[in-house]
């Protein structure tokens, strides 16, 4: 039977007289579209037989989904096959499996084609371990809110998730990384919507379906979520959060009562994670969070002993996180946490996409819940109040108390009159800033999971240096101690100084200076080689010192100078122009002579240069110099 070119089995005259199952096992051996020879049968589910195939064309082994022939003679069931395993295709995420092609078969059957790794799918791992810990299941539940995330984005639903449609394989190195399938017989928010159609009754799984799916409702990214909130339900707890004596029983309690609560069951989940988990599993869709974007940031976050109780948010908190999520999250892509585990080849499913690499989250300020304050019913009165007291008091307070107000000092960079804004003081000079290559300790470094979690999170936010003891550099020292073979070592590694120097080229474009500044400081303690971190960092305390030349501030400037000039970047005429001012600003004469010189012969006809310097000049000569 080994070339037998048969798609539809139509010859077999004992065709009507096997099993489902047995009918599929009798394609061993025979082609489908003339190009993919079916090898061996891998599954065989509600969704169909799932087989492993080759691809004659290419010479390379792949993975072969045939819809059962029962939904395949409906046509509605069959045309949304295969439009949304074309849309599948064009997802392109990778955390979602990679469609190579989709068709149709002589007995009106369909099939679709996808990429086959080694893995193993989410219900055998819990099938064996029972339980997970609480890093790993938000490592595996931020990769599909990625994924499900991405196809919200385009309109479309999976409808029905569940653990073995969660595929965990090794890529790159880096253990768990997820693949989700069976996007072919996934839902279309933009497709008709005419009721309960036969496709309702084909997808979606009772334990893992949300109330109102059940109810006949079209789903919605909300439904995911539900269905999500099941799955790290059962991760965390290693059971179901509801049961019945059958599925109409289980779907009457899901819409009659709250289910139980995580860390009522097992006492290791944190508080935070355990909130997320009961918001996701909310009977009223209302009350869930609405997006896989957030709920990925929470995710995260819930893993820090220091996070906010997510059951405390509000709608409008919900909001703001969502808007948070999506300058955070673009098309996907959750740097993920990467809490490994030692994954054994299987030989079931073994689906995954392309081995590209997520991309990446931009920095976001840190959100950080302050402590509960007792609201005074008129408190926003004071507030407006006392606010309106100060802006009147900084605007007019000169006028109104016999002063005079001064404009602040704008103009070009130039130099005139420098002396009249002499210190002769001796401040003390500011405290030298840490050594950012040294690591600070960390709280509750205990889980190496954990660990990684929070380095991928802070790597996310930005937070490479600071603050200490919660940023990457302090994260990946705690973990070197506890596992120094720990994965994410490596990985992250490799990718601080690119994350960082994006996160610090932004900066610089919105000015923030001091920012910029911080992020290449940390870059050049962290990764010196790094090519073009010393141009960047001397951009940024140039930007940052022409500030404080405006603020009159002398003694930071004179610093920041300094720190310029350890650099070894070859100054340019901005450099020497503020180079000049500060050291006028501080009454260090010579100094400002030869950086206002050099600053002439690069731009000899910058009249504003010539009088700066010939200022200089005469006061230098005014104290005694040459």
């Amino acid at each position: 039977m080994a070339d037998i070119e048969n798609d539809g089995l139509l010859s077999n005259p004992n065709r009507a007289m096997v099993s489902p199952r047995e009918a599929a096992e009798q394609r061993w051996g025979t082609m489908i579209a003339h190009r993919y020879r079916v090898e061996e049968l891998l599954s065989f589910d509600e969704m169909g037989a799932l087989y492993r195939a080759r691809d004659t064309e290419r010479g390379a082994p792949c993975a072969l989904r045939i819809l059962p022939e029962i939904y395949a003679r409906d046509p509605e069931i069959r045309d949304r096959f295969l439009r949304d395993a074309e849309a599948a295709q064009v997802l392109q995420h990778p955390n979602i499996i990679e469609v190579f092609s989709t068709g149709k078969l002589d007995d009106g059957g369909v099939y679709s084609v996808m990429q086959l790794l080694d893995g193993q799918n989410l219900r055998a791992v819990l099938d064996e371990e029972k339980r997970i810990s609480a890093g790993r299941a938000v490592h595996i539940a931020s990769q599909v809110c990625r994924a499900l995330g991405t196809a919200h984005d385009m309109g479309i639903i999976h409808r029905d998730l569940k653990p073995s449609n969660i595929v965990l394989v090794t890529e790159d190195g880096e253990l768990d990384v997820v693949k989700v399938l069976d996007f072919g017989v996934c839902s279309h928010m933009d497709s008709e919507r005419s009721g309960v159609s036969t496709i309702d009754k084909l997808v979606g799984s009772t334990a893992y379906m949300a109330p109102e799916q059940a109810a006949g409702e079209e789903a919605d990214p909300v439904s995911d979520i539900y269905a999500l909130g099941t799955v790290l339900f059962e991760m965390l707890t290693g059971r179901l959060p509801y049961t019945g004596r059958n599925d109409y029983d289980i779907m009457m309690k899901k819409g009659r009562q709250e289910a139980p609560r995580v860390d009522d069951l097992v006492r290791d989940v944190p508080a935070a994670l355990a909130d997320l988990v009961a918001r996701c599993l909310a009977p009223r869709p209302d009350n869930r969070i609405r997006s896989m974007r957030v709920l990925e940031v929470d995710l995260l976050r819930s893993l820090d002993p220091a996070a906010p109780r997510a059951a405390r948010s509000s709608s409008g908190d919900s909001d703001r996180s969502e808007r948070s999520a999506a300058t955070s999250l673009s098309s996907g892509s959750l740097l993920p946490p990467s809490e490994p585990i030692a994954a054994a080849s299987h030989p079931n499913m073994l689906l995954a996409s392309a081995s590209m690499s997520a991309p990446r989250p931009t920095a976001e300020p840190r959100l950080v819940a302050p402590p509960p304050v007792k609201e005074h019913p008129h408190a926003w009165l004071w507030l407006v109040g006392a606010g309106t007291i100060a802006v009147v008091l900084v605007l007019f307070g000169p006028r109104l108390f016999g002063g005079e107000a001064k404009p602040p000092s704008e103009g070009p960079a130039v130099l005139t009159g420098v002396t009249q804004d002499v210190d002769d003081s001796t401040p003390a000079e500011p405290p030298k800033p840490l050594d950012l290559a040294i690591p600070q300790a960390v709280d509750n470094a205990g889980d190496p999971l954990v660990l990684a979690g929070r380095a991928d999170l802070a790597l996310s936010e930005g937070r490479f240096c600071q603050p200490s003891g919660e940023c990457v550099r302090d994260y990946l020292a705690a973990l070197r101690e506890i596992d120094p073979k720990h994965e994410a070592i490596e990985r992250l590694t490799k990718k601080i100084p690119s994350a960082a120097l994006d996160t610090g080229r932004k900066a610089l474009t919105d000015k923030r200076f001091h920012d910029a500044g911080q992020v290449f400081r940390c870059v050049q303690a962290l990764a010196p080689e790094t090519p073009g971190v010393k141009e960047l960092l001397a951009e940024a305390l140039i930007g940052e010192g022409k500030i404080l030349r405006l603020m009159k501030a002398w003694d930071e400037l004179a610093a920041l100078l300094e720190e310029y000039e350890k650099l070894g970047v070859k100054p340019g005429f901005d450099p020497l122009v503020l180079k000049g001012q500060g050291m006028a600003g501080k009454g260090r004469w010579q100094e400002a002579v030869d950086a206002y010189a050099a600053a002439a012969k690069m731009r000899s006809n910058d009249k504003d240069v010539k009088k700066a310097l010939d200022e200089a000049k005469r006061q230098l000569k005014a104290a005694g110099g040459k």
